[in-house]
């Protein structure tokens, strides 16, 4: 049976929820010359459902192009980069040249590593066509940089190519930030798109309706706690709704809500407990002020009430944190729990 809480495929057309601007600017910038997208988010935040309704539209206004994906999630030297750049090369040759008039001939193979970057462009050119390159946990191209191979190099190659448009998505958020922010690369070429909280009406709407659809009677006091419970994000509503959907009951009351919330917890709980494993007591004591509400982490009264000992010591647990892609900050320094369950596990569960 068809069910709107499928949680293990990429929403399209009507089901997606709540990312009409993201997929609106996504659009725009594609259809610009010579602009290409950055966007970062959490895994499960709706980047490739943006990414692939934003592509579709591209598709449907007329525009003739070929996608080409590329995922770097393996990726962690530059001939791991390098392989996985030339194979995709060569199956996005294929594809551009089975559909040319006129077939044409690259030895991909022979093309050196100091030209590998510009593969894109010349076959876009050589087909007379246009390539949109979508990558993957782009992030992980950090991992390839040598003397060699230098991102700014990269950034300044494709800003220049007149054939191809680049999609960079990742899920390491602070790595991304690290990249697109304090280093600036694509910044200048590349449209960023950030992924904004989905509205809590949106979300509601989309529980109740549905539920509705499906024979099912939910009042929207319980769609506002499974909101609460995920903060909107759909991958979560949709596994709480599939719990609940579940259930041999034709009315969703709160006691069912409660009980799909503890199986939906200790689904996870395993992650997040391996999560805290990882973790150092200064930093868990961070987060406990985080889960507080504590956003000034430097005064003396603070420091001395969750043991976080002096303002430099503050820095290194903020930056571990980071690079532990626990949390990240915005640009008021405010800090923000990636995972909105684990925040609620945390704030219910770990340090209730």
């Amino acid at each position: 049976m068809d069910t709107p809480f499928s949680y293990d495929t990429i929403s399209a057309g009507q089901n997606i929820i709540g990312r009409s601007a993201e997929i609106d600017q996504m659009t725009s910038a594609l259809e610009k010359d010579g602009r290409h997208v950055t966007m970062i988010g959490p895994p499960r935040s709706g980047k490739e459902t943006v990414v692939r309704e934003s592509v579709e539209r591209f598709r449907q206004h007329r525009h003739k192009f070929h996608l080409c994906e590329i995922d770097l999630f393996n990726t962690r030297s530059y001939s791991d980069f390098a392989d996985v750049f030339r194979k995709k090369m060569k199956e996005c040759f294929n594809q551009v040249n089975a559909g040319s008039v006129l077939p044409f001939e690259i030895d991909i193979n022979a093309i050196p590593d100091k030209k590998l970057i510009d593969l894109p462009e010349i076959i876009a050119g050589e087909a007379q066509t246009e390539l949109v390159i979508y990558f993957k946990e782009f992030q992980n191209i950090a991992f390839a940089e040598s003397e060699e191979f230098q991102l700014d190099k990269v950034d300044k190659t494709w800003s220049k190519q007149k054939h191809v448009k680049y999609i960079l998505t990742g899920s390491c958020v602070n790595m991304m930030k690290t990249l697109t922010e304090e280093r600036k690369l694509f910044y200048y070429s590349a449209a960023q798109i950030d992924l904004q909280p989905i509205d809590k009406k949106l979300v509601c709407q989309f529980i109740t309706s549905n539920f509705m659809r499906l024979g099912r009677i939910i009042e929207i006091e319980e769609a506002m706690k499974i909101w609460e419970i995920t903060s909107g994000n759909m991958w979560y509503v949709k596994q709480l709704c599939a719990i609940c959907h579940g259930m041999p009951i034709g009315y969703v009351n709160r006691k069912n809500v409660n009980m799909a919330a503890e199986t939906l917890i200790s689904t996870h709980t395993p992650r997040f407990k391996q999560t805290m494993l990882d973790l150092t007591a200064n930093q868990i004591s961070f987060i406990k002020a985080v889960i507080d509400g504590v956003e000034k982490f430097s005064s003396a009264d603070i420091m001395e009430a969750y043991r976080l000992n002096s303002s430099a010591n503050v820095f290194r647990i903020k930056d571990a944190l980071k690079k532990k892609e626990v949390m990240t900050f915005d640009r008021e320094d405010k800090a923000i729990i990636l995972d909105p369950l684990f925040e609620y596990w945390l704030r219910y569960y770990y340090f209730a």
